[in-house]
């Protein structure tokens, strides 16, 4: 079961057992869920308030880092794509002879 695209158990108490958990930006998502349906409730919106202030800021070390894992990815691709070119062998045409 897909618990994103299943909106059956969006609810408050289920977002309290995520944040509850630790998992704060699944708790954030059901809260705006529930906001986008009852705008007017003051609770989900401290409710949410409270989930998005727990999340621990991803400090500024960690982009680096990421751009960089992201950047080796892609370069390891591109040699492995360029190892099985270079083990491909182009059988000679008549017209080489």
């Amino acid at each position: 079961m897909d618990f994103d695209r299943d909106k059956t158990f969006y609810t408050v108490t289920m977002a309290r057992v995520y944040a509850d958990q630790g998992r704060y930006e699944a708790a954030a998502r059901i809260y705006r869920y529930l906001l986008d349906r009852t705008p007017d409730r003051v609770d989900l919106q401290q409710a949410l308030a409270d989930v998005l202030a727990a999340i621990p800021a991803v400090p500024s070390q960690l982009e680096g880092v990421r751009t960089l894992v992201a950047r080796w990815v892609r370069l390891m691709l591109r040699y492995n794509a360029l190892r099985r070119l270079e083990r491909i062998s182009i059988p000679p045409t008549a017209a080489d002879d």
